[in-house]
């Protein structure tokens, strides 16, 4: 339809261009008649001047081409115009494209101005919240180095290759006595103990590489100088897959510790007033000494067991007062220590009564004892040193002998002991004369 529509407009676009160019000779040949020749009718100008004359003849072929060259004029006017409306329609389904595009555009410039706006609302208030995290991490990360570094012991950051990776300050400065320095990048063994190559068999650093379990060791060692007692502690650091990446190491001064459990065992094993062993010391040892008869194929033996107690200290306190039988005793005490040997034992068992135990010892050299025992009371009483209220106070102990040979129950042996004692102690009362 539309290109019916741009033909029919063509022709008429034709016909009004030769209709132009028709009027211009038509109008000419008016003109000429009326001007010049308007003595002669009409029809006979015409076939005069126009049909018989060379010169009409050419003015009507020139009409004619005029006719035609309006006509192509008016159908190339009709094609330029043709052109130039869809030249034009063109360029307005651009220019709506366009308009469109731009809208779009628009749109979307807006959308993301929009999206950026809140983008970066969302970035500033994520930014806020890092910096918040960051400066609450900070502060926690600085308080955690304060304790570390206050912590009384040794906390250290240990790699699979033995070396450290961190330490507190506590541990390089004041149980160390270095710099860091020197410390970080180096073997724990060698910055603890000074060897190279060397790590002790029960290191708990490496108990807890090897099992992954927590362990711990105690042992002497010299530090800055001074013998210390330390307690080390590894703690494993794992990853994901349940490997020891590190190892946290915790030494500890235990000098004082260790030398509180030492007199925590020894007043429990001694006695308080005389300073010798006690009875549940005693008992121990002679539970100790059957179970390795028991369980050790070699032979041991013999023990020389001597059972002592002092005479008449009972009386004593009557006489002169509880001083007077503490003197008794802590002499008795110090007479048995004085002429016993390292490996013998000495124990107080009750509140006049002593044993002495003799390892590797016969009946020959308890008797042997048993006088220097004698000999020893007998020169105190000569030479005491005591206040004029005591000055009469003497030193007399009984004394018992019993041996025990391969497989004798030890604890029998020290009931014969105390047995001979007893026996010894009465035969003394029979004969006993004149002051105590």
């Amino acid at each position: 339809m539309q290109e019916h529509t741009r033909g029919r407009e063509k022709i008429r676009s034709g016909l009004i261009g030769a209709a132009v160019g028709a009027s211009a000779p038509i109008l000419y040949t008016l003109l000429d008649y009326l001007s010049f020749h308007r003595d002669l009718p009409f029809p006979e100008y015409l076939k005069t001047n126009i049909l018989h004359s060379a010169e009409g003849l050419a003015t009507h072929v020139y009409i004619s081409a005029t006719i035609l060259v309006f006509g192509a004029a008016g159908v190339l006017v009709a094609a330029l115009r043709e052109k130039d409306a869809d030249h034009k329609a063109e360029l307005d389904a651009k220019n709506i494209e366009l308009r469109k595009s731009q809208a779009e555009l628009k749109d979307l410039t807006e959308n993301l101005e929009k999206k950026v706006r809140e983008g970066q609302g969302e970035l500033v208030e994520a930014a806020r919240k890092l910096k918040e995290a960051n400066a609450k991490l900070l502060r926690q990360v600085e308080i955690q180095r304060k304790i570390a570094g206050n912590v009384p012991s040794l906390l250290a950051l240990i790699d699979s290759d033995m070396n450290y990776v961190e330490m507190n300050e506590y541990g390089s400065r004041q149980l160390l006595g270095k710099p860091l320095t020197d410390i970080l990048g180096h073997k724990c063994f060698e910055v603890l103990s000074g060897k190279t190559g060397v790590c002790i068999e029960e290191c708990a650093v490496q108990k807890a590489f090897l099992t992954g379990r927590e362990a711990m060791h105690t042992r002497e060692m010299v530090l800055r100088g001074r013998d210390m007692v330390v307690e080390t502690r590894g703690v494993p650091l794992k990853d994901e897959g349940g490997v020891v990446t590190h190892v946290l190491q915790v030494v500890t001064d235990a000098t004082a510790k260790k030398k509180e459990e030492d007199e925590l065992k020894r007043r429990a094993n001694r006695d308080a007033l005389t300073g010798v062993y006690n009875k549940h010391y005693l008992d121990l040892y002679l539970e100790n000494e059957e179970r390795k008869n028991k369980t050790d194929k070699r032979k041991r033996g013999p023990y020389t067991i001597i059972y002592a107690d002092v005479d008449n200290l009972k009386e004593a306190n009557d006489a002169y007062g509880h001083e007077a039988g503490d003197i008794l005793l802590k002499k008795t005490s110090q007479v048995l220590q004085d002429s016993t040997r390292h490996e013998d034992i000495v124990a107080r068992v009750g509140g006049d009564e002593f044993v002495i135990i003799l390892p590797h010892s016969g009946p020959e050299e308890g008797e042997v004892l048993i006088s220097r025992f004698r000999h020893e009371c007998y020169d105190w009483n000569k030479t005491k040193d005591l206040s004029d209220n005591l000055k009469n106070l003497t030193l007399s102990v009984s004394f018992g002998l019993g041996t025990s040979v391969y497989g004798i129950d030890l604890f029998d042996t020290v009931n014969r002991a105390d047995k001979t004692m007893y026996m010894a102690k009465k035969d003394k009362k029979a004969i006993q004369h004149g002051p105590l």
